[in-house]
């Protein structure tokens, strides 16, 4: 996806949406019990930096096309769904900026008895990565056009104990594989994919409210060293102690709070042993008005130098209707990504605005702003990047 629209994900906490699917009136269902949700976005945008350059950025107007299709069949307790998302983005100053992202997502929750819980997720991505993102940050001349990728994707859940008995257990597994398509000599260094296994046990300490212990472990290699580099293969382990509460309408989150190890296969790299956490929610003061929050560290690999980032996030939102059919969003966030192995340390913030206004109830208009810094000890990586746009979404 474009970077700007990356910016954006923060904003959306679907962790803490009072329901995973909303079944409103721009949804069709069919004599079977079939929910289909087809949508359609087209949005323009003005991005003044398109390539993050620190300094004499290249502007354009970008217009994309966002169709998008949700099968569900839900008797109440088991759901099953299937999602296909499209975008096609135009750059005005820069044809070869072009792009054709997809997405195919089946998810499935089956509860057999008040005992067991299974959940299944598989998803297929076809995304570009923007020059000036990822592997070509700070030199987006690098290549002559974007790089494309493939993400691939497979979890399960299990869940052992009713709701209503003081304990519960969960097991989880993920398999994840990351995969660039093309510029081999500068990519094939970044091709991996990771196993991660795990398990949650849970004690109700009163209703809706658990207290937890989670552990995992993860195996990360990488199909491709370049000759002379240390060993990228590495082993991360996390445990957490926290507690998630859904108590009422108005106060609704989650705490993890523990440690995390990343351990390498290559001496030659810098291990990590440290604190990590995990948090967030949201607070409704008014029925329609809501504060979300959020906030992590935790390690990630990087796309190019280094041997890991320690990266910390602070997130926050606040939605507000002001009618059935207006409503303006603002959000703030700030990073922090700790590098090891080189010298650097990059401070990331910014902040959006959104006005959203239902022309009917198939027909939504929205105008929007992002601005976004960042800052770095390696001033090569350091830029200013403001966008403005307006959006269009069409339902059933």
């Amino acid at each position: 996806m474009k970077e700007f629209n990356n910016n954006l994900c923060w904003l959306s906490l679907a962790l803490f949406s009072e329901t995973a699917f909303a079944y409103t009136q721009d949804t069709y269902i069919t004599d079977d019990g079939l929910f289909v949700k087809p949508s359609l976005e087209m949005r323009l945008v003005h991005d003044d930096n398109i390539y993050n350059q620190q300094a004499s950025g290249k502007s354009s107007a970008i217009s994309s096309l966002m169709p998008s299709l949700n099968l569900k069949m839900d008797d109440g307790v088991n759901y099953y769904s299937f999602d296909i998302n499209l975008e096609k983005g135009v750059y005005e100053a820069s044809s070869d900026d072009n792009y054709t992202d997809a997405d195919i997502g089946l998810n499935a929750h089956i509860e057999p008895n008040d005992t067991h819980r299974v959940d299944l997720s598989l998803k297929g991505e076809w995304l570009t990565e923007q020059r000036g993102t990822g592997i070509t940050e700070g030199i987006s001349g690098l290549t002559d056009e974007p790089i494309t990728y493939g993400r691939n994707s497979i979890a399960a859940s299990y869940e052992y104990g009713s709701q209503e008995t003081k304990g519960r257990i969960a097991f989880d597994f993920k398999y994840y594989e990351k995969e660039y398509r093309n510029f081999d000599d500068i990519t094939r260094r970044s091709n991996y994919d990771s196993y991660l296994v795990g398990s949650r046990f849970y004690y109700s300490t009163r209703a809706h409210t658990d207290a937890f212990i989670e552990v995992n472990a993860e195996t990360i290699g990488y199909d491709y060293n370049q000759p002379g580099e240390f060993l990228r293969d590495s082993d991360v382990y996390t445990a957490f102690v926290g507690m998630q509460w859904a108590s009422s309408p108005v106060l609704n989150g989650f705490v993890k709070i523990g440690g995390q190890a990343k351990e390498f296969d290559d001496e030659g790299r810098e291990d990590f042993t440290g604190f990590s956490w995990n948090i967030g929610g949201f607070w409704r003061p008014l029925t329609y008005s809501k504060l979300s929050f959020s906030t992590s560290q935790a390690t990630k690999d990087p796309d190019i130098f280094g041997d890991y980032i320690l990266e910390t996030k602070y997130n926050v939102d606040w939605k507000h209707n002001w009618t059935t059919y207006i409503y303006t969003s603002a959000g703030v966030y700030k990073y922090k990504d700790d590098y090891s192995g080189i010298s650097r340390v990059d401070d990331i913030y910014g902040f959006s605005l959104k006005l959203n206004y239902d022309l009917t109830q198939n027909i939504a208009i929205a105008v929007f702003g992002e601005w976004d810094r960042n800052q770095s000890t390696n001033t090569v990586f350091e830029y200013d990047k403001n966008v403005v746009g307006v959006n269009f979404t069409f339902t059933l």
